[in-house]
């Protein structure tokens, strides 16, 4: 390659070399062309008052590790960040207290109307379009809307709980599937629980696929998580009811308990149930009675029907 300065000039002309010697535009471009290849070049470009990158290669550096930080658990939990793809997330995501990273948008699949909606909220972070190769790298879904956005993930503590008076919380033990976790969420920001709380969680809350499952209600139901032991002290403090679904001869039909106090709802993994610890420290253990060969329902399910159960006792109209 040629050591020399190259000076473009906009003449009709041709373009001119540091060394004097003239080359026509065309070849000029082409050789920049083949130039920027190599080393992978990601256009810069303005739009408005904001700055843009165009990545278009899926051997890009920021692409790499934007790969990485999707399959790689461990690397999104030592970064401290999220993913969030979709546009009904991110919406959800920005009304949660956290800081943007990066916006990534594919102009080939995205709405352009929706994102001008959308913009003004990474006004002040990097913004990256990408090509439909290099967002199929990055997207977790086969018929996505072209939006996807990294995220700080700081882990919500107990302590970030609000609570009204005779609060209906669910605690979830050791769950280490996302989309149960997700479908938990969903129910719960339905139902108008108080609260979520996972302990001694065995998946990254923030997991993609938790996000999903959730619709992204995981930004909008007050979620937290602890050790079992700090979820337990935290429960005694509040004088709050736990009740321990599980599948013992003493356990009450959950039909047969009063909810409208102060109620948490403590439930474990569909293949190993409750811990010991957790059996000795509830102080009601029901069930849900089931006629089939079945001997455990999804904890999702399990979650709704008694999560929902509580919701009809509290609208029932208190007796005079």
């Amino acid at each position: 390659m040629d050591d020399r300065v190259l000076c473009l000039n906009a003449s009709p002309s041709g373009c001119i070399l540091s060394g004097n010697s003239k080359i026509s535009t065309f070849a000029l471009w082409l050789w920049l062309a083949e130039f920027f290849t190599i080393l992978n070049f990601s256009a810069i470009f303005e739009s408005k008052d904001t700055m843009w990158q165009k990545i278009t290669s899926v051997s890009n550096p920021h692409i790499r590790e934007l790969v990485r930080l999707k399959n790689k658990p461990a690397e999104r939990k030592n970064r401290g960040w999220m993913i969030v793809e979709g546009l009904r997330e991110l919406r959800m995501a920005l009304g949660y207290p956290m800081k943007a990273i990066e916006l990534i948008v594919c102009r080939n699949i995205c709405s352009e109307e929706k994102l001008k909606e959308i913009e003004p909220y990474f006004s002040s972070v990097l913004k990256t379009e990408v090509g439909l190769e290099v967002f199929g790298r990055l997207a977790y879904r086969e018929n996505s809307d072209g939006f996807l956005a990294i995220f700080e993930a700081d882990t919500p503590r107990l302590d970030s709980l609000n609570l009204d008076d005779d609060p209906l919380v669910i605690i979830i033990e050791s769950v280490e599937k996302p989309g149960n976790l997700g479908a938990i969420l969903r129910m719960a920001d339905a139902a108008g629980c108080d609260a979520i709380i996972v302990s001694d969680p065995r998946t990254d809350i923030f997991n993609p696929n938790v996000i999903r499952a959730s619709l992204g209600t995981v930004f909008t139901v007050p979620l937290a998580v602890a050790e079992s032991k700090e979820v337990m002290k935290w429960l005694e403090q509040r004088h709050i009811t736990s009740y321990a679904a599980v599948i013992v001869e003493d356990a009450l039909p959950y039909t047969e308990m009063d909810f409208t106090a102060s109620t948490a709802f403590v439930l474990g993994t569909e293949a190993e149930g409750l811990s010991p610890a957790w059996l000795r420290f509830c102080r009601h253990k029901i069930m849900i009675p089931m006629r089939g060969r079945a001997d455990s329902l999804n904890v999702s399910i399990a979650a709704a029907i008694l999560t929902f159960e509580a919701v009809r006792q509290r609208n029932q109209p208190k007796k005079a």
